[in-house]
């Protein structure tokens, strides 16, 4: 399964991944990769896998792919600056509610 790895947000929409089942015509190349990872041979399994088209499976590209778009999403989140300053709570305020104006956006 050729699953491209790279997150391009924000800057960019990542690409869907193609998913579906494997059909009989697979299965030997299936039951070959299994047996790799059961010996313990990941990186001789992942070779093996990206070798062969439509194949499909939670590869370790897939598994990358998901990590590394997390990963952006996160650090844009992290990074991004505030819409608005604001102080939730006035010094007097015997209520001690948070200060919250019409159309503020939460985030």
């Amino acid at each position: 399964m050729l699953c491209n790895t790279i997150s391009y947000f924000p800057d960019g929409i990542d690409p869907m991944i193609f998913f579906q089942d494997n059909d009989l015509e697979h299965i030997d190349i299936i039951n070959n990769y299994n047996k790799l990872i059961s010996l313990g041979e990941y990186t001789e399994a992942n070779d093996y896998i990206k070798l062969h088209d439509n194949v499909y499976g939670y590869f370790a590209d897939y598994f990358n792919a998901i990590e590394n778009r997390i990963y952006n999403l996160q650090n844009y989140l992290l990074n991004k600056k505030p819409i608005r300053q604001y102080v939730c709570f006035e010094a007097n305020s015997e209520q001690n509610e948070p200060d919250v104006s019409e159309g503020m956006l939460w985030l």
